[in-house]
Parts: C-alpha cells; structure tokens; sequence
C-alpha cells in the first residue's frame, strides 16, 4: 500500500471516527410536553374559578380568576401560581374575542412562586374566556377555550 493510500485510510477512519463521537454526543434526549390535565373549582355563582393544572398527573400549579371582590382579594383579577420545580411556569390569560384583558404569568420566576394580582375595573356582568397554560421557553400547553368567566 503506498503512502498516499495509508493516508487516505487514516483520514477516513479518524473522520468516521469523529462522525460517530458527534452523533452520540448530540443534543440529548428530547422530553416531550406534558400531558395538562386540571380540576377546577367555581364560586361566586360561577363567575370565578380557580383552575389546578397537573402535568402527567402531577400539581403544578394554578390559575385564579377572581370576578368579585372577597375578603383582601381585588375582584377582575388574575393570579398564577407554580407549585413544582419541574421547568414549566404556569400562566392564565382573560380575553373577548381580539383584546386581551388580562396576563399573569410565572415565567422566569423560580418554583414556588405565585404573581400579584392582574387588576383594573371591568363592565360588570361581562364574559370572558379564561386560557390557561403550562409555558416552558417557547413552549406552551394550553386548555384554550375551557372556562368561561364574568367579571
């Protein structure tokens, strides 16, 4: 075998070589989303709910819409809470069809941790629609469309 020829072989070898070492090395393993599962509680005759979401089965957290004032919680307001330190936040949004009425969100806090209330005066008696996600980066898992409020 002459020279050119061994060294042809060394090089493809040390390049199949390295080939292999990035394959295996890659990115890791992929986690999938969460399943969201929730159970939700109502009151003020049905016009608030708090939302607990589970991922996988496991707490998480909740989303907390509050229609009316009750003893020191503002009414028209909005709170999240993230319960596990499993790398997903937990956020609720309030809407009408086109405006976004409300956010809370406990995206870039550490676990446990639960927002302020979201506040400001809505028309009484006004419905809205409650989404509620778990939000990891650009991620999200949303029930979109499940609970209907009033404010």
């Amino acid at each position: 075998m002459s020279n050119w020829s061994k060294r042809l072989a060394t090089l493809l070898s040390a390049t199949a070589v390295m080939v292999g070492v990035s394959l295996g090395t890659g990115s890791g393993t992929a986690v999938a989303a969460p399943k969201l599962t929730y159970q939700s509680s109502w009151y003020q005759s049905g016009k608030s709910v708090v939302v607990y979401l589970y991922a996988d089965g496991d707490y998480a957290g909740y989303v907390n819409w509050n229609a009316d004032p009750e003893g020191n919680d503002p009414g028209d307001a909005l709170r999240a809470k993230d319960d596990a330190a499993d790398g997903w936040g937990v956020e609720g949004t309030v809407s009408e069809p086109g405006w976004l009425v409300r956010e809370a969100s406990t995206r870039g806090h550490s676990s446990p941790y639960t927002t302020p209330w979201q506040t400001g005066n809505l028309i009484e008696g006004s419905p809205y629609t409650l989404d509620v996600c778990l939000v990891k980066g650009s991620e999200r898992v949303c029930l979109y469309g499940y609970f209907r409020v009033k404010a």
